[in-house]
């Protein structure tokens, strides 16, 4: 029986001033300026838990995990730009009590070289200060409950045919209820005036995911050291379910947003990397990696959906020692189809306001040299 067990205690004080912005009146043309003060909050957040967790081995080569964890947080915030007239509360209190957190886990080895597990863990997320504050409007977003997820997961992982081929795999569900959700604010011409968060609902994510990897060839004297090809698969089945909360449409009026049954948005159904990694008894080494990155929703209702796409990448590179010196030179070549793909997704941007990315092929290289003591 072994174990171990701790405390953390974490305080933190901040301040967060927001500034209107205005036309620049000797560029009214041209982008806004900062102008007065709209919000100062003052916020202390304390932070405390206590946890603990004990591995048990029995006979049979099986283990088992047992731990627990309690959190609680406080936050208060405080208005120093108060106006008494407004109505609002000065000071504002959020206690998040007694969170607690198992975590259980099975193992079993066969033969020392493969172990089957099965897991579970609760896990929290308190509301921060930032969720609280809209610095925007410097109103306060009060109410918010702790978003609270519950995970189980089978799975395996080892070594087999004589060490050459390794493999790990995993099934999980994952089950979310209180999930934070951003709700945009428009501003009237398309764009975000500002966003907030809000609870909306449950989330149900299911997936698997597998790698496997193996030594095709393997010499001490030959011109090819190793020759290792590998693939590693992804699939995710995550949905919303009882996902409903109210927001604000263009033309301002409320409305309710039901996503129950969507698929999640930002997530993509597979993603799917494989390749080859070789190197040689002579320096050169090198890898060639193909990725498929399935189509991905952006939005939670599903009418926006970005583009699958297939990236073909490669690296050569060369390895030598000479006395105390370690030399890797190394060039390769990312996209080497030319796709059409993206490295981040926004929605409502400024029609300027934009990420550059590559447009074709991107080469490039490198030296690096070492020293040893």
């Amino acid at each position: 029986l072994s174990g171990v067990a701790g405390l953390e205690f974490q305080e933190q004080r901040s301040q967060s001033i927001s500034y209107s912005m205005v036309e620049n009146p000797s560029n009214p043309e041209g982008y806004n300026i900062i102008g007065g003060i709209k919000s100062n909050q003052y916020a202390k957040t304390k932070n405390n838990s206590i946890f603990t967790e004990w591995i048990l081995k029995i006979p049979y080569d099986f283990s088992f995990t047992a731990g627990i964890g309690k959190s609680t947080m406080n936050l208060d915030l405080e208005d120093r730009a108060f106006d008494p007239t407004s109505g609002k509360p000065q000071k504002v209190s959020a206690d998040y009590e007694n969170l607690f957190s198992p975590h259980f886990a099975v193992n079993k080895i066969f033969s020392d070289a493969i172990s089957v597990y099965a897991s579970y863990s609760k896990g929290y997320k308190a509301p921060v200060s930032g969720n609280i504050i809209i610095g925007t409007t410097g109103e306060l977003n009060t109410g918010l409950e702790p978003e609270e997820g519950d995970q189980f997961e089978i799975g395996s992982k080892g070594n087999v045919v004589d060490s050459k081929l390794h493999y790990e795999v995993a099934l999980f569900q994952a089950k979310f209820k209180n999930k934070f959700t951003s709700v945009a604010v428009p501003a009237g011409d398309g764009t975000t005036l500002y966003s907030y968060i809000a609870n909306g609902g449950k989330l149900n994510n299911k997936g698997v995911e597998a790698l496997v990897k193996y030594t095709a060839y393997e010499s001490a004297t030959g011109f090819f050291g190793n020759v290792s090809p590998y693939v590693n698969v992804a699939y995710s089945d995550f949905k919303y379910e009882d996902f409903v909360y109210q927001s604000v449409s263009r033309e301002g009026e409320l409305v309710t947003a039901d996503y129950n049954g969507k698929a999640v948005a930002g997530v993509a159904p597979w993603v799917i990397n494989a390749g080859v990694d070789f190197n040689t008894n002579h320096g050169l080494y090198g890898t060639v990696n193909y990725a498929y990155h399935g189509p991905v929703p952006f939005t939670s209702d599903g009418l926006n959906v970005a583009d699958s796409y297939s990236l073909l990448n490669a690296k050569l590179g060369y390895r030598m020692s000479f006395g105390h010196f370690g030399l890797d030179a190394y060039a390769g070549a990312d996209n080497i189809t030319g796709e059409k793909y993206y490295i981040m997704l926004f929605l409502n941007q400024l029609d300027d306001a934009y990420i550059p990315a590559p447009l074709d092929t991107v080469f490039y290289g490198g030296l690096n040299l070492k020293y040893n003591f």
